[in-house]
């Protein structure tokens, strides 16, 4: 697309985005899930370079701990409800859930399971079928996480973010086209061949 037709496309995707998002956040605030989810990732790196959510991601991450997975699940019908569908569950060869994912309108909402490592958090990543199907562990250092504001909400994100976006991006001052989550991520510790490929959601 040419970059008229790419700003109006951006435009309409937030039209829908950006009311989401805090209708995402309003639901959980009334819930055990208050102050137990974080914002990481592509919507971390639009807050710390732009100050505000990156115009051509189509996505929200978000980090969840494994003892908090029961409590998301637990919202489900209500979210739901809302409009949130639930559409895929990850799971690693081992078979931990490690990433679930809803969407409303056109936009995906991911929480990632991070499972900590000692001092560090360990997130897992795959490729798409058929020629990605690789699984990919990431690791971050585990920091406390305070508040921030970012799409008239107030979220969590971990405390040093430039040092988590600096251990996973690089230079992420500097846009990167083209960067790849499976090759570039520089927090990567290890890959393999996926093999438990099946994304269908388990209710």
């Amino acid at each position: 697309m040419g970059p008229s037709v790419s700003a109006v496309a951006d435009r309409c995707f937030a039209h829908f985005f950006v009311p989401d998002l805090r209708l995402l956040h309003d639901t959980l605030a009334e819930t055990e899930l208050k102050d137990r989810y974080w914002v990481w990732a592509g919507m971390l790196l639009g807050y710390a370079r732009e100050g505000k959510l990156l115009a051509h991601d189509r996505d929200a991450d978000f980090g969840i701990l494994p003892d908090d997975v029961p409590s998301l699940l637990a919202l489900v019908p209500r979210l739901r409800a809302l409009g949130f569908n639930p559409i895929a569950q990850y799971y690693n060869n081992a078979g931990e859930l490690t990433e679930l994912t809803f969407r409303r309108h056109w936009a995906s909402f991911e929480f990632f399971v991070f499972r900590p490592v000692s001092d560090r958090l360990r997130y897992t990543v795959y490729g798409y079928p058929p020629a990605d199907l690789v699984e990919v562990d990431a690791e971050i250092q585990r920091q406390p996480f305070v508040p921030f504001e970012l799409a008239g909400r107030t979220w969590l994100k971990p405390a040093g973010h430039e040092q988590e976006l600096t251990a996973m991006y690089g230079d992420w001052r500097v846009p990167q086209r083209g960067w790849n989550y499976l090759r570039d991520d520089a927090a990567i510790v290890s890959r393999r061949p996926w093999t438990n490929t099946s994304t269908t959601w388990r209710d």
